[in-house]
């Protein structure tokens, strides 16, 4: 995740047309968590008093998204498909790691 970040650090600060703010390691930067099979990239922005949500570069839509949620909260909500389902892909009925 270190090697991840600091990649995606150096990529933002060299000037990414849609990704509005700095990354970790930089002071106050977002931290980058993951990424969906399409490309999308996956920050958590602190939002202060210890609150951090979910945000994400948006490949195939070229633009920034941004939630009030919480990550666990962003979690269930894409998974029940009631989060980002215009753009996250459709969850399988049931999980590999949910019994059937």
């Amino acid at each position: 995740m270190i090697e991840k970040n600091q990649w995606m650090s150096d990529f933002v600060r060299e000037g990414h047309p849609a990704i509005p703010r700095k990354v970790l390691p930089d002071v106050g930067g977002m931290l980058h968590w993951g990424h969906s099979i399409e490309g999308d990239q996956f920050f958590l922005e602190d939002r202060g008093g210890g609150k951090w949500t979910v945000s994400a570069f948006r490949r195939n839509w070229g633009d920034w998204y941004e939630s009030d949620e919480t990550l666990v909260n962003w979690l269930l909500g894409v998974f029940h498909g009631h989060t980002a389902s215009e753009w996250m892909p459709e969850w399988p009925r049931d999980h590999w790691f949910e019994p059937a």
